[in-house]
């Protein structure tokens, strides 16, 4: 267990810190990916799927603390690197001084979200998670930057620092690793099938059944609390 929470933590220090070397916007997610994958492969392959669903919960922790850091110690080359950054701070500025945009109307956000939901799970299925990670490991990375700009563009930081990872956020991050691992646990039994063997588990539909709730508890929560959100951030910002 110490040995993996030592190999996330540092592959995800060396992925961050590569991925802003190198300066290729879609290197960063990729890597970012790799670090937590194999290990994630491993325990779906292994059926231990509560361990799996622990481990990359980790992983998004430490991949936000680290884009997050980041991108304060150098925001143009985080800037250039993540892919979306920019736009989607622009985007979230223009709703916390406004009120208006994506976030805080259902009619615009819910078809975006379950677009996102949607090419998620065909990747998980088809790919046995691994670019569905990348897709997920970017809207991650671009969701850190905003909060980083956010902290260090607000009069009250430390409020900023508190409300810029959204509830629903935290939510439909959960909701996506569920079915990630459900989705890959189902991809191992179809490539099986493919290969004309019989699968030796069943499809974990338990952790299927905690993605799509969850999914589901993100659009409920972001209708409600965005308005009430929209305005504790704005005294944040100042």
């Amino acid at each position: 267990m110490i040995a993996i929470l030592l190999l996330l933590t540092i592959g995800v220090i060396l992925s961050t810190t590569a991925s802003f070397i190198f300066g290729v916007p879609w290197l960063m997610p990729i890597l970012g990916a790799a670090v937590p994958y194999p290990i994630f492969f491993l325990q779906v392959r292994r059926q231990q799927y509560k361990s799996a669903f622990w481990w990359m919960l980790l992983w998004g922790v430490l991949q936000s603390i680290a884009v997050i850091v980041a991108t304060a110690i150098a925001p143009q080359t985080a800037a250039k690197v993540i892919l979306r950054g920019e736009s989607y701070t622009t985007e979230m500025f223009h709703w916390i001084r406004t009120g208006e945009g994506m976030e805080g109307t259902v009619s615009l956000f819910l078809p975006n979200h379950l677009l996102h939901y949607g090419i998620f799970c065909i990747l998980c299925v088809v790919t046995i998670s691994s670019a569905a990670l990348i897709f997920g490991t970017w809207m991650l990375n671009y969701m850190n930057f905003y909060v980083a700009q956010l902290v260090k563009m607000s009069a009250k930081p430390w409020l900023a620092a508190i409300l810029g990872w959204y509830p629903w956020s935290i939510v439909r991050v959960i909701g996506f690793i569920a079915t990630g691992v459900a989705l890959a646990g189902l991809g191992l039994n179809l490539l099986t099938r493919i290969r004309g063997e019989v699968p030796k588990s069943a499809f974990p539909k338990t952790y299927m059944f905690i993605g799509i709730g969850f999914v589901i508890a993100d659009i409920i929560i972001k209708a409600v609390l965005a308005p009430i959100w929209q305005k504790l951030l704005l005294s944040a910002l100042g």
